[in-house]
C-alpha cells in the first residue's frame, strides 16, 4: 500500500532531520501534511532544558518534499538552531 500524500511527507520530515543531523537523543521534531498539491512542514529544535525553542513552518510543492525539508533545516539554522545543536553536543550523556 502506497500514499503519495504521505510519502511526501514522510521525505520532507526525514530531509529535515536528515539536515540537522537528527536522531533519536537529538530535540529536532518535523510535521508534514499535505493540502492538495502544496506541502507544509513545521520543524523544531528545543534545548535540552525546553527554554529554547527554535520554529518554523514552511510551504512548498508536494513534488519536492525533500527540497522543503532542507528549506526548513536551513531557516532553523539561521535562526540560531546551530548554537542549541552544538550545546547539546557538549552535554554528557545522563549516568
Amino acid at each position: 500500500m502506497h500514499d503519495d500524500a504521505t510519502a511526501a511527507a514522510v521525505t520532507a520530515e526525514r530531509a529535515m532531520l536528515a539536515e540537522l543531523h537528527g536522531g533519536c537523543s537529538v530535540p529536532v521534531g518535523a510535521l508534514a501534511t499535505a493540502e492538495g498539491d502544496r506541502l507544509r512542514i513545521t520543524a523544531q529544535v528545543t534545548g535540552l532544558d525546553g527554554t529554547a525553542v527554535i520554529r518554523t513552518t514552511q510551504t512548498g510543492i508536494r513534488s519536492a518534499p525533500a527540497d522543503l525539508g532542507k528549506r526548513a533545516a536551513v531557516t532553523l539554522l539561521g535562526q540560531g538552531a546551530e548554537n542549541i545543536l552544538a550545546q547539546i553536543g557538549d552535554t554528557p550523556p545522563p549516568r
